[in-house]
């Protein structure tokens, strides 16, 4: 082990925490020469840039080769939420935003300050650790018109589980054919979180899932008609390097959509395989 994980694993716990996150900002700062600091914060390690808030999770986890990007962290959510999703739908302030799969906030963030104060954003995450910094991110954040919800969205109420990627967070997934070692996770539709959250008019859906998409839209489907678009990320490009058939989910995707009153639009010449696989569903009328 090196000194320097000796030195971590020895200040990574109650009593050595405060001073584990002050040497590391005395180091951060001199590499960056900026305002940042690290800290522990309600319950997990969090990074400070300027006046914006990055909760990481439960470990302290950062390497040098980190630090660079850390000023220019949120306007890459912005950029990315952008590119990503907004394509064809511009926020307006006012607007219902339906975030699901909202992962640590990345995309929450830019809808949230589109809607604006009279406008809300329903932030939904499955993953537990996900979902804490999830909340964490809303609430330092100064997001009030944000609502976490840790559940899956699917087609009824109840449990699944959730499987835990060895490689990133980012490929959590829900198990449907086997027993899982992951988590177990509150499942609800879409129209019980609109009937909890008294939502009725969702002016925008994104979904990013994971290959629970067919299940989730035969949960939407109820209240489909009151959506006015929606963006759903397949995951074909996982089901065409291996990781298996439940990831193909883009040909009833489009049925689906299709199927509901959507006109459907892509970006077939976009060289990113994940973006190929993103799905648009406009309203015709």
């Amino acid at each position: 082990m090196s000194y320097k994980k000796a030195v971590i694993q020895l200040l990574d716990r109650p009593g050595g925490r405060f001073l584990l996150g002050r040497i590391a900002t005395t180091i951060v700062r001199r590499l960056v020469r900026g305002d940042v600091e690290i800290a522990y914060l309600d319950g997990m390690w969090t990074r400070r840039v300027g006046r914006d808030f990055l909760p990481d999770g439960f470990r302290f986890d950062y390497g040098y080769s980190d630090f660079e990007g850390w000023k220019r962290q949120m306007e890459m959510f912005a950029s990315d939420t952008k590119d990503f999703w907004l394509q064809h739908y511009r926020p307006q302030a006012g607007d219902v935003v339906i975030d699901v799969g909202a992962g640590r906030g990345e995309d929450t963030l830019t809808f949230s300050r589109a809607v604006g104060a009279s406008g809300r954003v329903i932030a939904i995450e499955a993953h537990p650790e996900s979902f804490a910094i999830l909340k964490n991110f809303c609430r330092l954040n100064g997001l009030t018109n944000v609502t976490p919800l840790q559940l899956a969205l699917m087609d009824k109420p109840g449990t699944v589980g959730l499987s835990e990627s060895e490689s990133t967070w980012t490929e959590n997934a829900i198990e449907f054919d086997k027993e899982t070692s992951g988590v177990q996770v509150r499942a609800d539709t879409l129209e019980g979180v609109c009937r909890e959250e008294g939502i009725k008019d969702i002016a925008f859906l994104k979904m990013n899932i994971e290959g629970a998409e067919r299940q989730a839209l035969l949960g939407i489907e109820p209240v489909i008609s009151n959506i006015g678009q929606i963006c759903v990320a397949c995951h074909d490009f996982r089901y065409r390097r291996g990781d298996g058939e439940r990831f193909r989910t883009r040909d009833f995707v489009e049925r689906f959509l299709t199927g509901h009153g959507f006109k459907l639009a892509s970006r077939p010449d976009d060289p990113r395989d994940y973006v190929l696989d993103h799905i648009f569903g406009l309203r015709t009328c």
